[in-house]
């Protein structure tokens, strides 16, 4: 990560409006002090009322061993998706209190709750050991009015810009490099499960977001930025009045989102064009018509193909996601996946970086295949899954590691077959190969690439 964590802003100045001191150790930062001995001493001088801990499910390992070591010297706060889906779990590994779903109110409640102006039991969302027994709390409405949340952009005194590199402007804090539009996604597929923002599409004034990228563009010098949004381009209404707010501005930003390709037609690409919009991360899965029923996916192969037309014709890069390895995929419909990518290659603009499957917590995957397979519970009992990091340059060898190694397929979650394993293997290559192959022809060389090979195998 080389920029602020979005989600620290917002907690962080959630806090300070209501009045509260808040530290902040972005441990994802590309410099930061990560061994357990920095982080407490850091914490010790600070001198907190209680600690706050994201969690993620890849890493929730590590982080359950930085709490092994904090618990005894200080109140510890769980949040994040991990916690919001396993509540009870942090507070059998060193956590006290656990802040499921959003976090900006229940955070600044809690804060109340150890000033002693509220009791814990009135804190909606908040799962905690009350003498020794593990109370959840009613679930928190999900807030409908983002325009009344506190602007994140006022936390990032509170980062270091020297963990981060060269800051634009010396002496100046270091931006995040994305903005938060909206919360929520509308959709119901079952490889997520989204408990945090949920299922509700809501989202900020066409103005407030417009006003955040002006002070990211004259305070910060920030030119190109990302929607961190789980699907920018829900409502069409919406994003015309936010794009026409963006070209109101003046400021000459370009950015890049993630949406559904059901949401988009052409006419929506060429609004969020006009506004800057040079990239689309668009989420297909799978080019197999009966997968995409069975994921709730909720588009078709046409679809998304004539969503990549659109928007090759109008110059927007777009990067198509697909995943292999689903439960109870057949060799037909894996293949059906492959095959789209010769016929994608030609008007899209990439593909992700690996993309096996891998069974999260609280989705519909998961639920229904982790006895069947014997994975409950992965996450504690198997060693994490060690990704690499993404490409720091555009050559073959560095898209090739990235892309051609997935550890989800040495898992082998779902019991695939060895060919189909290694099927898969080879997959993940070919969408580095095309990959590479059309960051050439954007850049006028040739296309042409030279099979690489399979990474080593490994799969268990």
């Amino acid at each position: 990560m080389q920029s602020p964590l979005l989600s620290f802003c917002h907690l962080a100045a959630s806090l300070r409006a209501a009045g509260h001191e808040v530290a902040l150790h972005d441990a994802s930062a590309p410099h930061a002090p990560r061994t357990h001995e920095a982080i407490a001493a850091r914490i010790t001088a600070f001198a907190p009322d209680f600690v706050g801990l994201h969690l993620k499910t890849l890493h929730v390992q590590p982080a359950y061993a930085l709490a092994a070591d904090l618990a005894e010297r200080f109140v510890l706060v769980a949040g994040g998706p991990h916690a919001t889906i396993v509540p009870a779990e942090p507070l059998a590994h060193g956590f006290r209190w656990v802040i499921r779903g959003e976090g900006e109110d229940a955070l600044v409640e809690l804060a109340e709750v150890f000033d002693g102006t509220r009791e814990a039991s009135s804190v909606a969302g908040l799962t905690w050991l009350d003498h020794g027994m593990v109370r959840h709390n009613p679930t928190r409405p999900f807030n409908t009015e983002l325009d009344r949340l506190a602007p994140p952009l006022s936390a990032l005194d509170l980062f270091d810009p020297t963990w981060y590199g060269d800051a634009p402007i010396p002496g100046r804090a270091f931006p995040p490099v994305g903005i938060l539009s909206s919360r929520g996604c509308p959709q119901a597929c079952t490889f997520c499960s989204n408990d945090v923002t949920g299922r509700k599409f809501r989202y900020r004034s066409a103005p407030s977001v417009a006003a955040e990228i002006a002070i990211l563009r004259e305070h910060y010098g920030l030119r190109a930025f990302s929607f961190f949004d789980d699907s920018f381009a829900v409502g069409r209404r919406r994003v015309t009045e936010l794009c026409d707010a963006i070209v109101g501005i003046d400021a000459q930003v370009t950015w890049t989102c993630t949406a559904h390709p059901a949401h988009l037609d052409r006419e929506v690409i060429a609004d969020m064009k006009r506004a800057g919009c040079a990239g689309i991360d668009i989420g297909m899965e799978s080019a197999d018509p009966r997968m995409l029923l069975r994921i709730g996916k909720g588009v078709t192969v046409d679809r998304v193909l004539d969503v990549l037309r659109w928007a090759s014709d109008l110059g927007v890069h777009t990067v198509v996601n697909l995943m292999f390895g689903w439960p109870d995929e057949t060799d037909a419909e894996l293949d059906a996946t492959i095959a789209f990518m010769d016929r994608a290659a030609p008007i899209a603009g990439g593909f992700n970086a690996r993309g096996v499957v891998v069974p999260y917590p609280g989705t519909e995957i998961y639920e229904r295949n982790h006895e069947r397979f014997g994975f409950t519970g992965w996450w504690l009992t198997e060693p994490p899954l060690e990704y690499v990091p993404f490409p720091t340059s555009w050559d073959e060898a560095e898209i090739v590691r990235a892309y051609g190694h997935d550890p989800a397929l040495d898992r082998n979650f779902f019991h695939h077959p060895p060919h189909r394993i290694r099927r898969i293997r080879e997959a993940l290559v070919t969408k580095a190969e095309r990959t590479m192959a059309i960051q050439l022809r954007r850049c006028g060389v040739d296309s042409t690439v030279v099979p690489v090979g399979v990474p080593a195998a490994g799969a268990r």
